[in-house]
């Protein structure tokens, strides 16, 4: 009988265990992109790692330093992106010269949701037959305009996503198609590479949506909510730093609906300007640009601005669009702003007089996470002052005669009040104006539990610091 020696034996079970992991997982490969000078990142990564784990044993792969390997010239999207992209690339040129037929990637700042193994199962489970690449991690992008659609309970067939950090490839044809893709000439300027693969996704939606699909399309899916997200740790891109692991907006809840917004109501010059920009001192995401008639800000962002004056141009009191049209564009600006505050890990807000005039309409596009901060000033002196302002800028856009001030201020303000008496379920913050110019800081910590926020000192401080205690000049 001829004897096995032990290295022999222990090759075999090996082999056998490769083989038996190789069945039981739904790819052949599991790659891990990390580059040589992040061991730290490595260590971490790979001690977060769920159990029991789905995947074969992931490989680490040296991700390209693009400050070591230049981009091209046409490249306009930064070293970091660049890297990235040649990292994936040598991935998937990996597989199909050596034939391997499936594969799932990681970026090493992936960080995976509790009862990964679970989740991930079900989803699975669900992907249709057809996938070829299905996305565990990212980010919906356009998802008020085009919102994923259902395809069961937990898989989704998603219009554009952004981020490359978890994501399963399978099959030859597939691969072949997505490679073309990356290798395409018709990048836009400054994009990476998920921008890149966002755009295929967007053929594949509106082919299915036309019933013309095309040649070389690739079947993409996403679960109903991020299994994978970015772990606390700086971006190699970016250089944004997060204090936890970071999931952004699931298939199923696209828009934000968890997430408050914070909408600043009253009329014009009742003191909306002041309180916005105390939001924005204590941290409230109030818009990327601020603008507004106040020297010291007006707290309106200038998108709500020329939004809300495109569809009622002051002095009028009523929009000129339908309510659907003004509905569709409210949640269009208020789900983006709201998913730029979960971005910076925030809370958002908007303040816009003509608000008051689209309470409904709010309600309509974002429901229940809508919260109102009620300005209140006797309606006398803010008709007073906007008449006031007028006569001082007589000829401009934002003047009016007497008898349209008073109009559009007393029907701004029923309109506030008639929405809150009739949606008693709203949460509504009152701040007396009054009482703000004279009792700032109680204010202010009213404001700040109201808002659910936890703002540093110097927030707070720079919040109190910007109430003038004279403005109340027109009583």
């Amino acid at each position: 009988m001829t004897t096995v020696p032990a290295t022999s034996t222990t090759t075999r079970a090996n082999l056998a265990a490769k083989q038996s992991e190789k069945q039981n997982s739904l790819v052949e490969r599991c790659f891990l992109i990390n580059l040589d000078g992040r061991h730290d990142r490595l260590r971490e990564w790979f001690d977060q790692l769920p159990k029991p784990w789905p995947f074969p044993k992931p490989e680490r792969f040296a991700a390209i330093d693009g400050r070591r390997v230049p981009p091209p010239t046409h490249w306009r999207a930064g070293n970091g992106a660049w890297g990235c992209y040649r990292s994936h690339c040598l991935i998937l040129e990996k597989c199909l010269s050596e034939g391997i037929d499936s594969y799932v990637v990681f970026e090493d700042d992936a960080g995976f949701c509790n009862d990964f193994a679970k989740r991930f199962q079900k989803f699975v489970c669900e992907l249709p037959d057809d996938w070829g690449l299905a996305y565990l991690g990212g980010q919906h992008l356009y998802s008020v305009a085009h919102p994923p659609v259902r395809i069961s309970e937990h898989v989704y067939l998603p219009y554009n996503v952004n981020r490359t950090h978890a994501f399963m490839v399978r099959g030859r044809s597939n691969m072949v198609s997505l490679y073309r893709h990356l290798h395409s000439r018709d990048w836009k300027k400054a994009n990476h590479i998920d921008h890149h693969l966002g755009r295929m996704i967007q053929r594949r939606y509106h082919g299915i949506a036309r019933r013309n699909v095309g040649k070389g399309s690739v079947a993409v899916y996403a679960p109903d909510r991020w299994l994978v997200g970015q772990l606390p740790t700086r971006s190699n891109i970016s250089g944004r730093r997060w204090s936890e692991t970071r999931f952004f907006n699931d298939a199923v809840n696209v828009d934000h609906e968890e997430e408050p917004f914070f909408a600043v109501l009253g009329p014009h010059r009742s003191g909306t300007s002041c309180v916005a920009m105390i939001c924005h001192h204590l941290g409230v995401h109030m818009g990327n640009q601020l603008g507004g008639f106040e020297a010291t800000g007006g707290g309106e962002a200038v998108g709500l601005m020329e939004l809300c004056e495109a569809v009622m141009k002051f002095p009028a009191a009523d929009p000129t669009i339908s309510d659907s049209d003004l509905t569709y564009r409210l949640k269009k600006f208020f789900v983006g702003k709201k998913s730029e505050a979960v971005r910076d890990e925030t809370v958002a807000g908007g303040k816009y007089p003509h608000l008051c005039r689209f309470a409904d309409h709010i309600h309509k596009a974002i429901g229940n996470s809508m919260r109102i901060i009620a300005v209140d000033r006797p309606i006398e002196a803010s008709i007073r002052s906007l008449q006031s302002r007028s006569r001082k800028h007589r000829g401009n856009w934002y003047a009016a005669t007497p008898q349209q001030c008073e109009q559009l201020q007393r029907s701004l303000l029923k309109h506030r009040e008639d929405f809150i008496a009739a949606h008693p379920d709203i949460p509504v913050h009152r701040i007396d104006f009054a009482s703000l110019t004279s009792n700032t800081k109680h204010e202010v910590e009213r404001l700040v539990k109201f808002l659910g926020i936890a703002p540093d000192p110097d927030e707070i401080d720079a919040a109190v610091g910007h109430v003038n205690p004279n403005l109340r000049k027109h009583g």
